[in-house]
């Protein structure tokens, strides 16, 4: 038996996905003691018994930054573990306590205002039952979890909403479009794929309408303006209004998507997904990111039969593709191959990219990151192929890829 265990021997044996290793790699709370030759993760006994010891304590009800910091500690140990799991259960007490003064009180007011009282009384005890008729108790130990940990950047994102409220911001205008993706992406990241949950979260608010927004801690009325604002964002992208990609294309990425187009219709497919835009990268191949794959024998003679063969697949059962478009022989192609919609993301966070950059325009480095960003909540076939046909760590590519731009304007600084 090898000393090392590969990642994917190490998920199946503990159940978790690969990506969630990877995550684990990248925020340095796992990383593998060693790698083989095609740079492929390799793990030995020291960092599974670390790996037993983050499952134990995420199972404990610990964030992973908590869980960082007890490992990371030269002290660490099973007494401060304990310790630091009776500090959860007292919180976890004092919000039952604050739970049980809230009846208390209202048991007080049922005994001189009972009709009020009464409606109070349901309405607290609604938002205290909520959660535990639409979640197994597994759920709402993970949710709570997730929650805890995101709680900062959710208060300020209310706090956000609010402010534009507040001033009767248009549901159209930037900054409400900026605050409808950020509830995209909080969802994404509370829900993390998990389709049981999913299914749950749906059903609530299902059953319980905007009443449902309190067990968010958000008020109905904020929870109406958001949802319309989301509503708003998706009709925009699906009408390609907010993709003039004549204004936010530089040339080169226009060359990209213009033989991304050809590139899917010589294999008779007329739906430009992110396989269609890494073929058109490989097919430019002078951009900084062509380049860069180049390094790790990517290149479109490489690329190409993957694409058929994963689109093939996907007439039948490849489900992450979603639907395909096929025009049959002697049928008009049209005009224009219409984006996916997970191109429409992918753009969209390729712009975002660009603007943190202080940059106004897209690049093939920035279509290239936007297609790794949009990965994070499941991905395409471009990163499909990337990952699990040619064994590529789309986070190391990612970091090799920022290296080589921040390279690129410092030689283009230090030549004007």
């Amino acid at each position: 038996m090898s000393q090392f265990m590969k990642i994917s021997e190490l998920a199946k044996q503990t159940g978790l996905s690969i990506r969630t290793l990877h995550y684990y790699d990248e925020i340095a709370l796992l990383s593998p003691s060693n790698r083989n030759e095609l740079g492929h993760r390799l793990y030995s006994r020291q960092d599974i018994i670390r790996l037993q010891q983050i499952i134990s304590l995420r199972q404990l009800g610990f964030s992973l930054k908590e869980i960082h910091e007890c490992l990371e500690s030269p002290d660490f140990s099973l007494p401060q573990v304990i310790d630091l799991h009776r500090s959860r259960v007292r919180e976890q007490i004092t919000l039952s306590h604050n739970v049980l003064e809230r009846l208390d009180a209202i048991a007080r007011e049922l005994k001189t205002t009972r009709s009020v009282a009464i409606e109070n009384l349901i309405q607290t005890m609604e938002t205290i039952t909520m959660s535990e008729q639409y979640f197994t108790p597994e759920q709402q130990a993970v949710l709570e979890s997730r929650f805890r940990e995101g709680e900062t950047e959710w208060q300020d994102f209310l706090t956000q909403v609010r402010a534009e409220m507040a001033k009767g911001a248009a549901l159209n205008s930037p900054t409400v479009r900026q605050l409808a993706r950020g509830w995209l992406r909080i969802m994404r990241s509370f829900i993390q794929g998990d389709e049981q949950i999913y299914a749950s979260l749906t059903r609530m608010y299902q059953q319980e309408g905007p009443t449902a927004a309190s067990w968010g801690t958000m008020d109905e009325t904020t929870f109406e303006y958001i949802l319309k604002a989301v509503s708003f964002l998706s009709l925009a992208e699906f009408t390609e209004l907010l993709i003039p990609t004549a204004k936010i294309f530089t040339p080169e990425t226009r060359r990209v998507m213009g033989l991304a187009e050809e590139a899917i219709c010589q294999i008779d497919f007329y739906v430009l997904g992110t396989e269609a835009i890494l073929l058109g990268i490989l097919a430019e191949g002078k951009s900084l990111v062509a380049k860069v794959l180049a390094t790790k024998s990517v290149s479109f003679d490489v690329v190409q039969p993957l694409v058929v063969e994963c689109l093939k697949i996907a007439e039948s059962r490849f489900r992450i593709l979603g639907p395909r478009a096929r025009i049959g022989p002697g049928a008009t192609v049209p005009p224009r191959i219409p984006y996916a919609p997970r191109v429409e993301r992918v753009i969209q966070l390729s712009l975002e990219e660009a603007e943190q950059s202080e940059q106004t325009m897209i690049t093939p480095e920035y279509l290239f990151l936007g297609i790794l960003k949009e990965a994070e909540g499941g991905g395409g076939v471009a990163t499909y192929i990337l990952e699990n046909k040619l064994g590529i760590d789309l986070a190391s590519l990612e970091q090799q890829l920022r290296s080589a731009m921040s390279q690129d304007s410092a030689d283009s600084l230090s030549n004007q």
